[in-house]
């Protein structure tokens, strides 16, 4: 089935991701990626609203216990697979497979049923429950199993560059007011017979429902070899998160919502260096002898009630395809969230031939 000509707003994971499946499904269909910023971007020109170049991008499986989580739960383990693909067969992506482990010093009851052999992060994850005796003070509860990590900006680059090698895409830096407005830059480029927007934004252009975190982590010199992430009994966290092919460790990492602070606080970053050695004093054992490669601030977009993942049609046989609001869980979610759309894309190509 032919899907013709779609434009995709956004060069976020989850736009260059649904880029991806799309062409990888329907390879004939034409592409223009309309963005504010880019991956292959320098450095200097990304901002803190450019949320994917800066986040963790380590996989933490997080529980069903809700019909959204239940739902993401799906798209989490479909990306799982894909990950696990890609970090095996395309080790210059930036994706790599390792290790990781959980410490909880205040469990849920869902945790505490868990067994070893169970499936956390996805199949053959090597799931395992850790014994008492290997669990630091104050924790009740760890586990390991292997995941993701992932270079988020290498790993962006490299998916931009494999759809572009397509030949099918081409790519608009335009910061747009509203979604329409994808229309008509469209035409400006002589980019005409697209009817139908994929619409991966990230805050969905004044969506009331959506709102922003501020994520603050620092990038440090020193590796390591699994990624680690530890639950405090006062609700905080603190991880590492290594960089595959030796590009060093993030280390973090704050969550403050509607903070719209774009500078590195100073105070954040020694705040959550302390904490890292306080937790996994065997990685560093005293704050001054980290290596601090760079601040990382980010605006990771949210939404109230979860992703919105929908056909919305328009007058003039226009159709948008949404798909944003996946919060701190860009990367988790990318695979599952693009077939998703292109699912949704199909239908509104299959709709458009029956008028």
């Amino acid at each position: 089935m032919g899907i013709g000509a779609i434009i995709i707003v956004g060069a976020g994971v989850v736009a260059l991701s649904t880029a991806y499946d799309l062409l990888a499904q329907h390879p004939a269909t034409r592409v223009l990626i309309i963005a504010a910023e880019l991956p292959t971007d320098p450095a200097s020109s990304w901002t803190a609203d450019y949320a994917s170049m800066w986040a963790g991008a380590h996989y933490r499986p997080i529980a069903p216990s809700t019909p959204q989580l239940r739902a993401e739960f799906a798209l989490a383990q479909n990306t799982h697979r894909m990950m696990k693909r890609i970090a095996r067969d395309k080790p210059e992506s930036g994706c790599g497979f390792m290790g990781a482990v959980e410490y909880m010093e205040n469990p849920g009851e869902r945790e505490l049923q868990l067994k070893s052999r169970d499936i956390f992060a996805g199949e053959g994850d090597g799931f395992r429950v850790l014994s008492p005796e290997e669990l630091p003070d104050k924790v009740k509860w760890g586990c390991e199993y292997d995941a993701y990590c992932i270079d988020t900006q290498k790993y962006c680059q490299w998916l931009l560059h494999q759809i572009q090698k397509t030949g099918q895409v081409r790519v608009l830096r335009r910061q747009l007011s509203q979604v329409l407005d994808a229309f008509e830059a469209a035409e400006a480029v002589n980019f005409p017979k697209a009817k139908i927007v994929v619409n991966c934004s990230g805050r969905g252009f004044g969506d009331p429902k959506s709102k922003i975190v501020r994520g603050q982590t620092v990038l440090v010199k020193q590796q390591y070899h699994k990624s680690v992430t530890r639950q405090c009994a006062d609700g905080s966290w603190t991880f590492l998160i290594p960089r595959p092919n030796m590009g060093g460790t993030i280390v973090g990492g704050t969550k403050e919502e509607d903070d719209w602070r774009s500078e590195p606080r100073e105070s954040t970053r020694k705040a959550v260096l302390q904490k890292a050695v306080e937790c996994f004093p065997y990685f560093v054992d005293d704050v001054s002898q980290f290596e601090v490669i760079r601040d990382n601030v980010g605006r990771r977009p949210f939404r109230d009630g979860g992703l919105r993942m929908e056909l919305e049609e328009l007058d003039g046989d226009r159709r948008i395809v949404h798909g944003y609001g996946a919060g701190s869980r860009g990367y988790e979610l990318s695979w599952g969230i693009a077939g998703k759309l292109v699912k949704l894309l199909e239908q509104a190509t299959v709709s458009r031939a029956s008028l």
